[in-house]
């Protein structure tokens, strides 16, 4: 009886300890390196960051990768055909966007701005070279809010905002928005910390030197983001334009979204998906089904003919990322 009293409180003792071992190292940060040839190191780390609504981020359509694009702006560096490295994230002090900030923020009144984005007239070239990898359908505006050096605000959109002349008219809702909140923490790393949906109004890039008075890159306006889904009926459809390539991402395959657009001359339009399981419908200004010239209603190939100046309203369904084009 004595061994067995003596065995029961051993094992008591290293449950305990075994417990409190693995309760504090759950909550620490692991750290390894494997030497390679024994001149390079490969930093390994199973710690743990959160980054709540990540989920919410779309990366299965060919060049919408958001979040490859908010990697590449915290940790990404670049390498020319030379093979010279280039530090462009936010985690490389001496990064090309970490210049660029500090440029912003250091301008006289003038010149300072709180904003960097990739339609920037001075820097496009550099940003579309540095963030291009599976990236190229995203547009994204950066703001570092003046006296505020530890949380800043990202956007993305995969919506074409258009060149010169916006394709979202100015004021009208861009839809979807994701702003994304990167921290400073306090071991010194900038991390992606909460994603959320949203949308905001077409603006004007300020940019920094010429205002949007002399050159009108199409952008948006970073202070009219609002958290929320757009789509959800006709009332609240997604602003859109004949000639606009576009994903719909629905809840669920039964779960439509909606689109309006307005037709500037009579015309034949045709909106169609290479998804097969794409189930569009057409809609008029009442919302009755209208009448289609080629494709029948609620297949993924649609046709009909649009009067000047009518507005229609396109549901999409039939999976969860329907891609499709108004033409």
């Amino acid at each position: 009886m004595k061994y067995v009293k003596s065995l029961i409180a051993f094992l008591l003792v290293a449950i305990i300890a075994v417990t409190c071992f693995c309760t504090k190292n759950l909550r620490a940060a692991w750290h390894y390196a494997m030497s390679v040839s024994g001149s390079i190191e490969v930093p390994m780390s199973v710690e743990v960051f959160p980054w709540v609504g990540a989920d919410q981020l779309p990366g299965d359509v060919a060049g919408e990768d958001h979040q490859a694009l908010i990697e590449a702006i915290l940790n990404g560096t670049y390498t020319d055909a030379n093979g010279t490295i280039t530090q462009i994230g936010l985690n490389n002090p001496d990064s090309y966007i970490n210049n660029e900030i500090q440029n912003r923020a250091d301008g006289n009144f003038l010149f300072r701005s709180d904003i960097l984005g990739s339609m920037d007239f001075w820097e496009r070239n550099d940003i579309n070279k540095f963030f291009n990898t599976n990236t190229t359908g995203l547009s994204f505006l950066l703001y570092f809010p003046e006296g505020q050096s530890d949380i800043y605000y990202l956007y993305t959109t995969s919506i074409d905002l258009g060149e010169n002349t916006p394709n979202i008219p100015v004021g009208e809702k861009i839809y979807p928005v994701y702003r994304t909140e990167l921290h400073l923490e306090e071991d010194g790393v900038w991390r992606a910390k909460e994603t959320k949906t949203g949308y905001a109004t077409s603006a004007y890039y300020q940019n920094p030197i010429t205002g949007s008075w002399l050159l009108k890159y199409p952008s948006v306006n970073p202070d009219s983001w609002v958290e929320g889904n757009l789509g959800t009926s006709n009332e609240d459809a997604v602003y859109a334009y004949i000639g606009q390539t576009t994903t719909a991402y629905n809840q669920t395959p039964t779960t439509p979204k909606y689109y309006k657009i307005t037709a500037s001359a009579n015309a034949t339009v045709k909106v169609s998906s290479d998804n097969d399981q794409a189930i569009l419908r057409v809609y008029n200004g009442q919302m009755s089904l209208i009448s289609t010239s080629a494709g029948a209603q609620g297949t993924n190939s649609v046709s009909f003919r649009a009067s000047k100046n009518a507005t229609y309203y396109i549901q999409v369904s039939g999976d969860t990322s329907v891609t499709f084009s108004i033409q």
